[in-house]
Parts: C-alpha cells; structure tokens; sequence
C-alpha cells in the first residue's frame, strides 16, 4: 500500500517484490535483512531499494553502521529520524522510526516530544539534547551552521565523530524520507499502524 496521506491514491508507485517472489541479487537482498531483522521483516522501504538490490544492500548496511558502530545512543538517533520524517511528512518514516524509538527505550510522551522537536522532554543527556537541537539546525540550513554552533558543542564534550554521527543520522533519515515519498510507499505491516493518524492529519 501506499502512504496514508495519499488517500487519492493508495498504491505505490514501483513494484514492492514480496519476499515470495524474490530472485537473484533481489532475494539476497532479502535474506540479510532477514538475518538482521528476523524472518518475515523486510521492510517496504527495501523493497523499493531492492529494484537496485545493490544499492539496496549499500544503504543496509550504512544503516547498520550507523545504528551499530557509532557512539551516539540508538535512541537519540531514532529521535532525530523520527522528528526528521515529521518535518518531511513521511507517514511511513514517522511509523517506523517511532516504532524503533520505542523500541530503544523511549516511551509514547517521549515519541511525542521528539514529533514536537523538544528534546528536553526524549529522555536524553544534555550531549544528545544539544546535538538533537544541532541536527533539526543542520537539516533546515547546513550552510547556516556556525563556528559557534559547533563551539557550543564543544561545551558538551561532543567529539568531531559525534558530529559527523550525527550529521550522517540527518543524511540518512532524509535519504529514507525521499526514497518513501517519492514512490509512495507506505509503512510495513508489522508496525501495526503506530502513529498512522500523522498521516491521516496531513491527508485531511
């Protein structure tokens, strides 16, 4: 299915291979993100990759390394691709992101600060806020970050690979963003429909 702000037109727009059908490069596609995510789990967004199953399986694992490699909480990252899929109204993106920002710790109040940009209230250090706060900047104006910006963070002890960490968290929920906007793909079934009235505001 697709997005569901798009009520006027509910498919995507490529073809979503189901994992039945998968051949190729595409099923071995598949099968990491099942060994990664469990059986049953690969999302919309890879089936839409999986037209390229080699940038499919690139962008799995810049996933993977930024979610397992870095040194930033995985909740502070979730917090920022979920705010990030807010201010690009990607229904699917806020579904998934809030769902793996629960699934990291976070409760609903907490999922709802992060859909309303306030950090304060996600439950993360005064490192992450400042950086949270540091990412919505970067992601709205890169050229408008300062010396002082980063100054700032220098004030929270915030390391040169933080910052990059954290700007790769902006590349990569954007990139996800455009990918599932674009082609109208709408969010997994297995998300059981969380935060689905984003998506029906925005269509109404």
């Amino acid at each position: 299915m697709g997005q569901w702000s798009r009520k006027d037109d509910p498919d995507p727009f490529i073809e979503l291979v189901p994992v039945e059908k998968a051949e190729g490069l595409r099923k071995a596609l598949y099968e990491e993100l099942e060994r990664a995510r469990g059986k049953g789990r690969v999302s919309n967004l890879f089936k839409a990759y999986s037209a390229f199953p080699a940038l499919g399986l690139a962008n799995f694992h810049r996933l993977m390394a930024l979610l397992g490699e870095g040194v930033l909480s995985v909740k502070f990252k979730e917090a920022v691709m979920t705010a990030l899929a807010e201010i690009n109204r990607c229904d699917y993106c806020v579904s998934f992101h809030a769902s793996a920002l629960r699934n990291a710790g976070a409760s609903d109040a907490e999922v709802d600060a992060a859909l309303n940009f306030d950090p304060k209230r996600i439950g993360l250090s005064a490192k992450e806020q400042a950086l949270f706060e540091y990412a919505i900047k970067a992601n709205g104006d890169p050229h408008g970050i300062t010396r002082a910006d980063v100054d700032g963070l220098r004030k929270h002890g915030v390391t040169d690979a933080e910052i990059v960490e954290t700007l790769e968290t902006v590349n990569t929920g954007n990139a996800f963003n455009l990918i599932n906007g674009a082609l109208n793909v709408g969010p997994d079934d297995f998300l059981g429909g969380y935060k689905k009235e984003r998506g029906e505001q925005w269509a109404a």
